[in-house]
């Protein structure tokens, strides 16, 4: 009875050992590095514009420095970026929604553009090389 008691203790002790397993710690932080991707891309909603005010920027990849000025449909000034150097990108301008002009001018040509731009648009133009505009249609945010 002594005997049988330690080989049921033993067998007991034995059965445990080997339903246990191993995993190395690599495979459980790639687990968590999976896991943490999938919380991330779920997490973060897509925010989407509601009545914000139109806006235009230019990116010069001319030669020539530009001035970028938008007019409202009775031809009052809204905002402007002057002197755009080569090379480079006006700030974001904002103005109030409608029929707006665009004006892009450097000293070697003027380009005007006529868009009815409403809320959550923006228009961005980029001048090629050959001080040539690229596009005449805005994008929706």
């Amino acid at each position: 009875m002594k005997n049988l008691l330690k080989a049921i203790a033993c067998a007991v002790v034995i059965s445990t050992c080997y339903n246990c397993s191993v995993e190395y710690a690599d495979s459980i932080q790639e687990e968590s590095l999976v896991s943490q991707e999938e919380i991330n891309d779920f997490e973060i909603p897509e925010v989407l514009c509601t009545n914000q005010d139109p806006q235009a920027v230019l990116t010069n990849n001319s030669l020539l420095s530009v001035d970028f000025e938008v007019f409202d449909q009775f031809g009052l000034l809204m905002t402007h970026a002057y002197g755009v150097p080569a090379g480079g990108v006006s700030p974001t301008l904002t103005f109030p929604d409608g029929v707006t002009t665009f004006i892009v001018s450097t000293s070697a040509t003027a380009k005007e553009v006529k868009i009815d731009m409403g809320n959550c648009m923006v228009y961005e133009v980029t001048i090629n090389e050959n001080n040539s505009l690229d596009t005449d249609v805005p994008t929706v945010l």
